[in-house]
């Protein structure tokens, strides 16, 4: 009885890793998830958006973690199947709080983030229209598709709505219509704007050129920092 008890305490204890996977390919996310949890940790997986001064793998904890030997352990079980921890910080880093007894885990594949660069994963999102007397939403999808939606639409056609996206050459976008009728390329530009409340990474989505759909407007989403 009294084994049985330790176990279920140790269960209890087992400390929570909120694994951040949005740079990796669902083979090495099974791989990884796997190897965490056969060391009893508690795995969350999610795809938020990295902090902006993660630009390595890295591990997050709580100065008043439960399991202080716990982030020995994580950084050491994933060194043995191939992901060395570049970074371990205490506390936080850009709003990516931890409590006592969890970890944050960022895993970066050589060369996906760069200073100066947007990485194709953290393109995929909802960019609304700026500058420009059109209402319209641009949404780059994570499979690739995109979706247009005007608040006004005054075309008859609704063929350019729908089709994929890419990032031709960095840093140029393209999309595609379903029927490869239409082709709209933008300039991607990344930056940091203040407004009363606080600091905001944007990324713009500038037109190469005048489009009649939507002439003289950029695309804009943006992150408080």
């Amino acid at each position: 009885m009294s084994i049985l008890f330790c176990l279920y305490l140790t269960g209890c204890t087992s400390t929570k890793v909120h694994f951040y996977t949005r740079y990796l390919p669902t083979t090495d996310v099974s791989k990884i998830t796997k190897a965490l949890e056969d060391a009893n940790f508690t795995v969350v997986k999610n795809r938020h958006a990295f902090p902006e001064d993660i630009e390595q793998s890295a591990v997050l904890y709580s100065l008043f973690i439960q399991d202080d030997k716990s982030v020995s352990l994580l950084t050491k079980t994933l060194t043995e199947i191939g992901w060395p921890i570049q970074q371990t910080q205490a506390l936080v880093a850009g709003n990516h709080w931890y409590t006592k007894n969890s970890v944050g885990l960022y895993l970066l594949p050589d060369g996906v983030k760069t200073a100066n660069k947007v990485a194709t994963q953290d393109l995929a999102d909802d960019y609304q229209s700026r500058n420009c007397n059109e209402s319209v939403k641009i949404s780059l999808k994570g499979d690739n598709r995109y979706t247009m939606m005007f608040a006004e639409n005054k075309e008859s056609k609704t063929d350019h709505l729908n089709g994929y996206w890419k990032v031709r050459s960095y840093p140029y976008l393209e999309l595609t219509s379903l029927n490869e009728q239409w082709w709209f390329y933008f300039e991607i530009e990344q930056k940091i704007e203040v407004d009363k409340v606080s600091k905001i990474q944007i990324v713009e989505l500038k037109p190469v050129d005048q489009y009649r759909f939507f002439p003289n407007c950029s695309f804009v989403t943006g992150v408080r920092l």
